[in-house]
């Protein structure tokens, strides 16, 4: 009541320093008194309103302390409960564990705030904050829907296993070393010894190709001859060579196939097998190539290039027949021994920075 009387006594004085003007304007000076008394009437509500307020804040100063105390022992409890993996030893795959371990200690934590309202007699605002929490889910959901997935593919990649560190992959032309699993990119080691991170979302819907699961890949190769060669005998001695190679293993034996007939030469296609936990595949191809072609230099075999002759005979003309080159020296076998320089950095960098998704335990493919 105290405004009230000032604001009064305001337009009291303001009146009695200008009677002309309010002489002038008629009723203007009791509208503003009425106006001053409505403002003054509202000021007094708010005060009320705010004492109200204060008053039943300290009424309530030990609840609120409560339910402090609440969510402070709750969240104690969450860290005690999820600090180690005495009750998540149950599950096997290390990304699914740190994922529940962390969705325990939400759920631990937002029971004591739920708990603390409740004690505060704040029922509604539980409400209100259980769907601004849902809208507020829904519009991070969109604005970080590429983490989520990434996220989401890490987890499932970590369950199903399609590879192995140390693994050669191709994930859609993209060939490396597995080197770790993350929860947003898997890491590759390319064979020319760069990084690359490829996002678990793509890994997940990628074409994948796990060159090391099976021990066993094949080599191939097309080789072109001359259109007068015994396709046979050049099929025969091809595949003699490669077996005669310490690098091509005998069980599937090594095949030669007439491809296509060309131009000007004849296309055949070897195929040959070996175990790449004793040989390195690019190796052993280039040495399958040598050993060919050096056979075929020795038989005498003719590998020409593309070309186009005009001969002029006539027909009691003989060309003379084709001499064979003697047999060169036997050809010294060549170095077709694993290449282990890329799996020794793998292992080197997965130890320094410790276990990853990819855990020896987890179910595989």
């Amino acid at each position: 009541m105290q405004a009230a009387a000032l604001l009064a006594l305001a337009a009291v004085c303001f009146s009695s320093f200008m009677p002309g003007a309010f002489a002038q304007e008629g009723g203007a000076q009791g509208e503003l008194t009425e106006a001053l008394e409505n403002t003054s009437e509202r000021i007094d509500v708010v005060g009320n309103e705010l004492t109200r307020l204060g008053e039943r804040a300290i009424e309530l100063l030990p609840l609120i302390a409560l339910g402090f105390a609440t969510v402070l022992v709750f969240w104690i409890l969450a860290h005690l409960l999820t600090r180690s993996d005495l009750l998540f030893r149950w599950i096997d795959n290390r990304f699914a564990r740190d994922l529940v371990r962390h969705f325990t200690r939400i759920a631990v934590i937002g029971a004591g705030v739920l708990l603390a309202l409740e004690l505060l007699d704040a029922a509604a605002l539980v409400g209100a904050a259980l769907g601004a929490a849902g809208v507020v889910g829904i519009a991070v959901g969109f604005a970080f829907r590429d983490i989520i997935e990434n996220y989401l593919a890490g987890l499932l990649l970590s369950m199903r296993r399609p590879f192995e560190p140390n693994d050669l992959v191709s994930i859609d032309g993209d060939e490396g070393k597995v080197v770790r699993l993350t929860s947003r990119a898997t890491v590759l080691l390319t064979l020319a010894g760069n990084h690359l991170r490829i996002p678990n979302a793509k890994v997940f819907k990628a074409v994948l190709v796990n060159y090391t699961q099976n021990p066993l890949r094949r080599i191939d190769f097309e080789v072109g001859v001359g259109t007068n060669v015994d396709l046979a005998t050049a099929q025969k001695i091809g595949v003699d060579a490669l077996s005669a190679t310490p690098a091509i293993i005998q069980d599937p034996s090594p095949l030669g196939l007439v491809e296509r007939l060309g131009d000007s030469t004849i296309c055949l296609h070897f195929y040959a097998w070996l175990d790449q936990r004793d040989t390195d595949f690019f190796k052993a191809q280039s040495e399958a190539i040598r050993i060919v072609k050096s056979a075929f230099d020795d038989a005498g075999i003719e590998m020409p290039t593309p070309s186009y002759q005009i001969t002029l005979a006539r027909d009691e003309e003989r060309s003379e027949p084709r001499v064979a080159h003697p047999p060169a020296k036997p050809l010294e076998a060549g170095d077709t021994a694993a290449d282990v320089r890329l799996d020794e950095q793998v292992e080197s960098e997965r130890a320094a920075q410790g276990p990853d998704l990819l855990d020896d335990d987890a179910p595989r493919e």
